[in-house]
C-alpha cells in the first residue's frame, strides 16, 4: 500500500467513523436491551393508537349490554366485560387512542412553551430572565399533580381542559432545562463568532442554541409522555378528564376499583396494565436516548 493510499484509507476510516453522529447514537441506542425494550412498546402502542380507530368502528354510547356485565376472559371477550358488559379489550385499545393523544398533545404544548421561554430568559438574561424565572418558580412551588388537579377542578372537567392543566404543571421543566441550556452555549465561541459578524438575536437563537440544545429537550420529552400519561390517567380516575362513556384508561379504572375485593380482577388490571407498560416504554426509552445522546459517549 502506498503513502497516499495509506493516508486516503486513513481519512475514509475517519470520515467514517465521525461524519454520522446520528447514526452513532443510533446505534448506542439499539445496542442497549432496555432502550430496544422500550422502543418496541413505545412503537407498538403507537400503531395501536393509530390502527384501532382505522380498523373498528367503536360508539361507546350503544356499547353496553347488561347481560354480558362482569363475565370473565373467553375466547368471545378476551379481556373480560365491565359492570356494563362492555368488552375491556375493545375499550382498552380505544382507549389508547384517547390516552396517549392526551399526553402527546400536552407535552408537544409544554416544550414549545416551555423552552421558547427558556431560551428567551437565558439568552437575554437581565429583567426578561428575573420574570419568566420567577413566574417558573411559583408554578414548581406547587406539586404538578395537585396542581392539574386543581386547575381542571376550577375551570371544568373534560380532554381540553386536562390538556391544558397537564401541559401547564410541565412549562416549567422545559423552561429550566432550555434556560441552562442557552446560557451555557451564549459565551461558546461559534455564539460569539455569530454575534461578532452581526447576526441577529433570532438567527443566533434559531440556527446556533437551540439545534445544539436539542439532545436534552428530546430526552426531557421522551419522559415527560411518561408523566403526561400518568396525569391524564389520575385526571380520568377522578372524572375530571373523559367524560363517560368515553374509553380512557385513568376513566376505566375509576369504573373498576370497586371491584378489587369481588374476584373481578380483569375489570382494573388490563386498563392498569395498559397504563404501566406505556409508562415503562417511554421511561425506558428515554433513559436509553439520555446515554444514546450524551456527547461523553460520542467516541466508540
Amino acid at each position: 500500500m502506498t503513502t497516499l493510499e495509506a493516508a486516503l484509507g486513513r481519512h475514509v476510516v475517519v470520515t467514517g467513523h465521525g461524519a454520522s453522529p446520528a447514526a452513532a447514537a443510533w446505534r448506542r441506542l439499539v445496542a442497549s436491551p432496555a432502550a430496544r425494550a422500550g422502543l418496541v412498546i413505545v412503537v407498538a402502542v403507537l400503531l395501536v393508537a393509530i390502527v384501532t380507530p382505522a380498523v373498528h368502528v367503536y360508539d361507546a354510547s350503544t356499547d353496553a349490554d347488561l347481560t354480558l356485565r362482569l363475565k370473565p376472559p373467553t375466547g368471545a371477550h378476551p379481556f373480560g366485560t365491565d359492570s356494563l358488559g362492555r368488552d375491556i379489550l375493545v375499550r382498552v385499545l380505544h382507549a389508547t387512542r384517547v390516552s396517549l393523544g392526551l399526553a402527546l398533545s400536552a407535552v408537544a404544548l409544554a416544550m414549545a412553551i416551555g423552552s421558547a421561554l427558556g431560551f428567551l430568559a437565558g439568552y437575554f438574561r437581565g429583567h426578561v430572565d428575573l420574570a419568566l424565572m420567577f413566574c417558573m418558580d411559583i408554578l414548581l412551588a406547587f406539586p404538578a399533580t395537585l396542581l392539574a388537579i386543581a386547575i381542571v377542578a376550577m375551570i371544568g372537567p373534560g380532554l381540553r381542559n386536562s390538556l391544558f392543566a397537564i401541559s401547564l404543571v410541565s412549562v416549567p421543566v422545559y423552561a429550566r432545562l432550555s434556560r441552562g441550556a442557552a446560557l451555557a452555549l451564549r459565551e461558546q465561541e461559534f455564539v460569539l463568532a455569530a454575534q461578532g459578524l452581526g447576526c441577529s438575536a433570532a438567527r443566533v437563537l434559531l440556527s446556533h442554541i437551540v439545534p445544539n440544545s436539542l439532545p436534552p429537550l428530546i430526552v426531557q420529552t421522551t419522559l415527560s409522555i411518561a408523566f403526561a400519561i400518568l396525569e391524564g390517567a389520575a385526571l380520568g380516575f377522578l372524572g375530571l378528564g373523559a367524560q363517560p362513556p368515553a374509553p380512557e384508561w385513568g376513566a376505566m379504572l375509576a369504573d373498576s376499583y370497586k371491584f378489587f375485593t369481588s374476584g373481578a380482577w380483569w375489570v382494573f388490571f388490563f386498563p392498569g396494565a395498559a397504563i404501566m407498560l406505556s409508562v415503562l416504554g417511554f421511561n425506558l426509552l428515554g433513559d436509553g436516548l439520555r446515554d444514546a445522546l450524551d456527547p461523553r459517549l460520542g467516541r466508540e
